[in-house]
């Protein structure tokens, strides 16, 4: 009978698994030729004059653009069909330490869109600064025409590794426990037949043999009666 498995056995098969999906997701996204753009608007969040004092103040602009309205408008602008979520994952909003500069960064596989989406939300987040704080923001440089390109072709694979190694070990323990399961009604069944064939054999080693029927012939008896009845009748 085959002996039982033991679930960490799956974790040497899924790493090995997730280094093969990863591989082959980089030299994949690699040979297709998948590239990400990265543009870049910058803002400044007051007047020079006033530099200083918007140090400190950088982050709570940066919170106070990081609006979804903000978001929408910019893709109702641009045309672009995307919900607010998609935008929100190529969007990173970060105020450079010790400045009242403000980044506005876009990633995205077309190099146009990204420049666009990027220039676009500076020129609203600047309105929406203006409207509320009246710092005197304005943009500071636009992103037209200096998107770079940006590798993430190993990131992408790392993901996919990962995921790959984890989705393996999950299938294989699954089946894994079901080889188990089946061991153990195997041997559940064999214990019992086992059992029961030892029952038998105790149950026939104690029975009593039956008790033979003797015969008695009076035969004998007979006729010594009758050698005396005839002697008496002379």
């Amino acid at each position: 009978m085959e002996n039982k498995r033991s679930l960490f056995s799956a974790i040497p098969p899924a790493i090995i698994a997730g280094i093969i999906i990863g591989m082959l997701t980089y030299f994949g996204l690699n040979y297709m030729g998948y590239k990400e753009y990265t543009a870049q608007a910058k803002i400044v969040t007051s007047n020079v004059e006033d530099v200083d004092d918007a140090k400190n103040t950088a982050q709570t602009y940066a919170a106070t653009i990081n609006s979804s309205k903000i978001k929408q408008k910019t893709l109702e602008t641009l045309a672009i069909d995307w919900n607010v979520g998609k935008l929100d994952s190529k969007l990173d909003i970060k105020p450079t330490q010790n400045s009242s500069i403000i980044d506005i960064t876009v990633q995205d596989t077309n190099k146009l869109r990204a420049e666009d989406l990027a220039d676009q939300y500076a020129d609203y987040a600047v309105r929406v600064i203006n409207n509320i704080y009246d710092s005197g923001a304005e943009v500071m440089e636009y992103s037209y025409g200096l998107a770079s390109v940006t590798d993430n072709t190993i990131k992408y694979a790392g993901f996919a590794a990962g995921a790959g190694a984890i989705l393996w070990a999950l299938i294989t323990m699954i089946s894994i426990n079901s080889h188990n399961k089946k061991i153990a009604k195997a041997y559940l069944k064999n214990s019992k037949n086992d059992q029961v064939k030892e029952v038998r054999e105790v149950k026939k080693a104690h029975e009593e043999p039956k008790e033979k029927t003797t015969v008695v012939s009076d035969l004998g008896e007979d006729q010594e009666s009758g050698t005396t009845l005839s002697l008496i009748h002379i």
